[in-house]
């Protein structure tokens, strides 16, 4: 099998919604940016760097789609809200929340891990989806429904070497989201993440020198690309996962299976 990605099969399966995707611009959340927008949803694309947002948005408008930008630091609570504000005043509802904004600037065990590394990480992994979830979930209250989508980790679910901050980050937001689906669910609003293994973009561009040293961990080889989790995404968000929430969905190759 051609390890190149086949063509999205569109379907306009979010025709109508609108979606905030943070860390928009880069990595996974530029690939559910470009798919969702595709699939015929609103695009709010949020982060720290304007340059990959406008971009990203650029292209988006370029195929016809509906998008904007606001540069957002998922750790500032007056900047979250001020991004929900906007969203609604731009395309009038949110429908579709991907919380993709993430960090993992320390790879180490605890006895190498700085305080500064840790408090870095949990404030964007975590507390960053946090946010974003808390505030975008009162308009969706308010039109009665909505999805949630947290990109997580395959570390927040197995014990990994060297990932002490990452992976208590990935750990509480899986089991925020269980709780977001529990607490939720009455009001429509489904939660779910996704786990992804080791995808081949910047984020880990360290493993592009020694792929195949470490594709031997995954049983469909190292080949993860942003689109993979993108695929996943729009099914999540879509109306066919309408009676799907509190789900962590591995996305991963196959590594957790062994």
């Amino acid at each position: 099998m051609s390890s190149e990605q086949k063509p999205l099969d569109v379907k306009m399966r979010l025709k109508g919604k609108t979606a905030i995707i943070t860390g928009g611009g880069t990595g996974i959340g530029r690939a559910c940016s470009l798919m969702f927008a595709r699939e015929g949803a609103a695009i709010i694309a949020a982060g720290r760097r304007k340059e990959p947002l406008s971009e990203v948005v650029r292209e988006i408008r370029r195929e016809g789609g509906k998008a904007d930008y606001l540069e957002t630091d998922v750790r500032n609570e007056e900047q979250v809200t001020t991004l929900v504000r906007k969203t609604l005043d731009i395309f009038g509802s949110i429908d579709i929340v991907v919380a993709s904004a993430g960090i993992n600037p320390s790879r180490t065990n605890i006895l190498d891990t700085t305080e500064l590394a840790w408090k870095e990480t949990i404030d964007t992994n975590l507390t960053g989806a946090f946010l974003t979830c808390k505030y975008a979930i009162p308009p969706m209250i308010d039109q009665n429904g909505g999805s949630l989508i947290i990109i997580s980790s395959m570390v927040g679910m197995t014990g990994v070497r060297e990932r002490i901050p990452y992976a208590a980050s990935k750990g509480g937001v899986n089991q925020l989201v269980r709780c977001l689906a529990v607490d939720h669910a009455r009001y429509n609003i489904r939660a779910n993440g996704i786990c992804p293994g080791r995808i081949l973009t910047e984020f880990n561009k360290e493993l592009w020198g020694r792929s195949e040293e470490v594709s031997r961990l995954y049983p469909l080889g190292l080949r993860g690309r942003p689109e993979d989790i993108a695929y996943a995404g729009i099914y999540l968000a879509s109306d066919e996962s309408s009676w799907v929430t509190g789900v962590l969905l591995p996305v991963d190759g196959g590594y957790l299976a062994q």
